[in-house]
């Protein structure tokens, strides 16, 4: 029976939605396609216009209900990259709501978005040069963080050094918003999926509550974990993001050694956690 025809045999079902958040370029699409594919999701990705989205941007609050309340699914999908920075407001109100805030490596996620965004740094200029264009991305940027860019000496920066602001100002935001207090949310390193994919989506298919679906990891693939090459990075950009990104990958591994113990003492004495940035828990 197809996916479409499960869901109409579904009624009364207690739904959790799910949203993936971070920055573009970081695996979100990659997490997007494996629920495209699991037999208890219904998935809402950005759009232009449709029922979920608006010009990319997650429709009011009453909407967003709405659908996940209709949804004939457990867990209804959403991926609202523009809209990181208003996650709390988002969540506020909703039952058992689940966040994965994706992450990958600054110097291959900032290279990856400007093939993918040619005027990717246009935002983040705006930004810094305190005048209007900045859009969705000037909207979470925090006072403090616009103190941070205002004090960096950009006289020399390139095109790759703004891309890399652009990262650190993202995830900062994982912290401002003191998400790694909130039991609702959880880091997943794009590194760790790929190199790791079966391992870290049975934790998370337990941490959520879905069922398991090997075909749904049909999409995941590394070809693009490294990026060979890389420009060189202004030295006080890179001391930014190795700061955060330390950061994050320390909660990264609290985090899912966490949720998979219970896994692994359930599997009879192996050991199956979710490694950390550089291979360990």
């Amino acid at each position: 029976m197809s996916k479409k025809l499960l869901g109409f045999t579904r009624l009364g079902l207690e739904r959790t939605p799910v949203f993936i958040v971070g920055l573009q370029r970081s695996g979100t699409t990659m997490v997007m396609d494996i629920f495209h594919l699991h037999p208890e999701t219904e998935v809402f990705d950005e759009a232009r216009d449709s029922r979920g989205f608006f010009d990319f941007r997650l429709r009011d609050p009453h909407t967003v209900r709405r659908i996940i309340g209709e949804s004939r699914y457990r867990f209804p999908c959403f991926k609202i990259i523009a809209d990181s920075h208003i996650l709390p407001s988002i969540l506020d109100g909703l039952s058992h709501p689940k966040v994965l805030w994706m992450y990958r490596e600054p110097g291959p996620n900032a290279a990856s978005r400007l093939v993918k965004f040619p005027n990717g740094t246009a935002a983040i200029r705006a930004v810094c040069e305190n005048r209007p264009g900045g859009g969705w991305f000037a909207e979470g940027v925090s006072p403090s963080m616009r103190r941070t860019l205002h004090e960096l000496d950009r006289s020399q920066f390139t095109d790759f050094d703004y891309a890399c602001l652009v990262w650190w100002a993202r995830n900062q935001l994982y912290f401002e918003m003191d998400l790694a207090s909130d039991p609702r949310v959880r880091l997943l390193r794009y590194e760790t999926l790929v190199a790791q994919p079966e391992s870290t989506m049975r934790a998370l298919c337990d941490w959520t509550g879905m069922g398991w679906s090997q075909p749904s990891m049909r999409f995941v693939h590394a070809r693009s974990m490294k990026k060979a090459n890389l420009p060189r990075l202004d030295p006080q950009v890179e001391s930014l993001c190795q700061d955060v990104l330390a950061r994050l990958d320390a909660e990264h591994g609290i985090q899912w050694l966490k949720v998979s113990a219970p896994r692994a003492a359930r599997a009879a004495g192996t050991t199956d956690v979710v490694a950390g940035a550089h291979g360990t828990a």
